[in-house]
């Protein structure tokens, strides 16, 4: 695979990611006032996934190495546990729980 395309791909997949992330962080912020306080540490690591895809996103903007084994390899397995995360927090704390009102 194309050392460019690999890095386009990956940087549209965190992006998406990233606005998962957002969703689910405004969706607490519609909760009453007691269950926020009971999610706010975890509210902190929200916090800390955007930060590093924010990181992983500039990295891809700025660097595409020709040798993209390594990289690629880290970026993957980063990716997949960010997506297990994310799927959790949305599964245990947003889709099918608190819907507003």
């Amino acid at each position: 695979m194309d050392a460019k395309y690999y890095c386009d791909g990956m940087q549209s997949e965190l992006t998406f990611l990233k606005a998962r992330v957002y969703d689910i962080m405004r969706a607490i912020d519609k909760m009453p006032a007691a269950t926020k306080t009971k999610l706010s540490g975890q509210y902190s690591e929200l916090h800390g996934l955007i930060d590093h895809l924010t990181e992983r996103i500039d990295q891809l903007k700025k660097e595409c190495p020709v040798d993209w084994s390594a990289a690629k390899a880290e970026i993957d397995k980063k990716k997949q546990e960010l997506i297990e995360k994310i799927n959790y927090w949305d599964s245990k704390h947003i889709a099918g729980g608190y819907v507003g009102g």
